[in-house]
């Protein structure tokens, strides 16, 4: 089981490909792009032409290399840089539409949430962890146990953003260094006693400035090696008093000479920023010593998006494994499939819990459909619903009755574009009770699809109401992008001649 995962950061994008490997995974490639979009807002923070081409250049050489490697799509996220620029959900569609990529904007807590994810599967986290990951546009802070956060907060001063509305000179006079960390200090002043360390809290740092800060703190270590053989500062510790001191000395360096800094090579404009905002939160918050970790939120994309795959096909009985082998064989994108059928079961329940009744035979064949609907694309993405169906009639699915593997094969025939109607010859065929549970299960499959259009598994059911019958339905959902949402919505058509008008709340 293969997956491809990829972050568009401020600074730079990253790309990693991994299989799944007993409990963990092992990475098969990865790609680091320096995209450098902070480098490319206007004046209203727009990112420019320039920064849509940089990530569009990004996206293609992503999805050629996963492409290759015989992943079918990458699961793209998006943090600072177009989460705050105001076009940032036009830029995200647009490159949909150039690279078949689409990258779904992360808010700053759910992008704390993930880092935390990567960095505690990279070092060892205690019960009372504080992990601080800085960007280019944002620095994240989570606090948890050793499994996951319970309180994170994202503040807006990321290397690249400090560089640019403080160090006016370069080298940087002190004022400037110190006007940079009041600034820091009085963000993060009111949250403070949230993430204070205490005796006992391990304190984890997550970045390229922190690592940079550890292979610079090494070189300069002339008593014992920090880093490991292979040159990783993975599990590597240093104390704030070694990180301030470190800060004294780059400030005072000229560009040049940090260029030669071991660590700084690829990071030497920003690197003065970068030690200055991580040195004045940690002095704030009283922490004496840090671990770095190498795992940030592409490897806590990539665990979640294992998590959840091996979530779905742990709940599928052996027939139902067999459905998720055809449609591997296929070249389906099983992370989308497991989403979307766990949509589809959700709704079918709560459809089920007001009253409207299904055969028992409903939710297995949903599921089937659910995992195979995208299986025609390996034929063509042209009426990829109908190539879907047909792919479906012919294959050997193990334990599904012919006329069960015809039902899966018209549910999944539409999962998009026209409904069921008398005029189509297979659906006609059917008998007229079979022709209502495939166009019921259709309209659910449907609207759960629609949920995922985005391909980025952030969409969670949490209620489906309906006050009156003839106030129709409201779907409360959490996690879902604005392609998401309006995926839903178009897709939503069917549902309502089945069921009545169906309307979504993203909360």
């Amino acid at each position: 089981m293969k997956v491809a995962v990829a972050d568009i950061g401020t600074n730079s994008s990253h790309l990693l490909l991994a299989e799944a490997a007993g409990s963990g995974y092992r990475v098969l490639d990865a790609l680091k792009d320096r995209t450098a979009l902070g480098e490319c807002l206007d004046e209203a923070g727009n990112l420019t032409p320039e920064g849509e081409d940089r990530l569009a250049g990004a996206l293609t050489r992503f999805r050629e290399l996963s492409g290759a490697a015989g992943i079918p799509e990458v699961r793209v996220y998006a943090t600072s840089a177009l989460r705050e620029a105001p076009n940032g959900q036009a830029v995200a569609q647009r490159m949909r539409e150039r690279t078949g990529l689409y990258p779904a904007i992360i808010s700053g807590e759910r992008e704390g949430h993930l880092t935390y994810l990567g960095a505690a599967h990279s070092v060892e986290f205690g019960p009372d962890t504080l992990l601080l990951d800085l960007g280019g546009g944002s620095l994240e802070f989570a606090r948890g146990g050793p499994e996951a956060p319970s309180d994170v907060l994202s503040l807006p001063v990321g290397a690249i953003r400090m560089t640019r509305a403080f160090l006016r000179h370069d080298p940087p006079p002190a004022r400037e260094v110190q006007a940079l960390q009041a600034h820091v200090q009085d963000l993060l002043r009111p949250h403070a006693s949230r993430f204070a360390a205490q005796p006992g809290t391990r304190v984890v740092l997550s970045s390229g400035t922190a690592e940079a800060a550890a292979v610079a703190l090494n070189a300069a270590h002339t008593k014992a090696t920090l880093a490991g053989p292979d040159g990783s500062v993975n599990g590597v510790s240093f104390t704030v008093a070694a990180l301030g001191g470190l800060l004294d000395r780059t400030r005072a360096l000229r560009p040049g000479a940090r260029l030669k800094v071991p660590g700084f090579e690829k990071r030497a404009g920003t690197i003065v920023a970068g030690l200055a905002v991580l040195h004045a939160a940690l002095d704030l918050l009283g922490v004496r010593e840090v671990t770095v970790s190498e795992g940030a939120l592409r490897e806590g994309m990539l665990i979640e998006e294992l998590a959840q795959l091996s979530a779905f096909t742990g709940g599928l009985s052996l027939r139902q494994r067999s459905v998720l082998a055809t449609a591997e064989r296929f070249g389906a994108n099983l992370a989308h499939a497991g989403h979307v059928a766990q949509l589809a079961r959700d709704l079918l329940a709560a459809l089920a819990r007001t009253g409207e009744s299904f055969p028992d035979e409903a939710r297995p064949l949903l599921t089937a459909a659910a995992a195979l609907h995208e299986t025609g694309q390996i034929v063509s993405q042209s009426a990829h619903h109908k190539h879907a169906a047909y792919l479906i009639r012919h294959t050997d699915l193990r334990g599904f009755s012919p006329r069960e593997r015809e039902l899966i094969a018209q549910v999944a025939r539409y999962h998009r574009r026209s409904p069921p109607k008398a005029s189509h010859a297979d659906f006609a065929a059917l008998p007229a009770a079979d022709q209502a549970l495939v166009s019921r299960l259709a309209a659910v499959l449907r609207v759960a699809d629609g949920l995922d259009r985005a391909h980025a598994g952030g969409t969670q059911f949490r209620e489906l109401r309906r006050a009156r019958a003839e106030d129709g339905w409201t779907l409360h959902v959490t996690g879902a992008t604005p392609l998401d949402l309006a995926g839903a919505r178009e897709k939503a058509d069917l549902w309502t001649r089945e069921f009545g008008p169906l309307t979504f709340r993203n909360l």
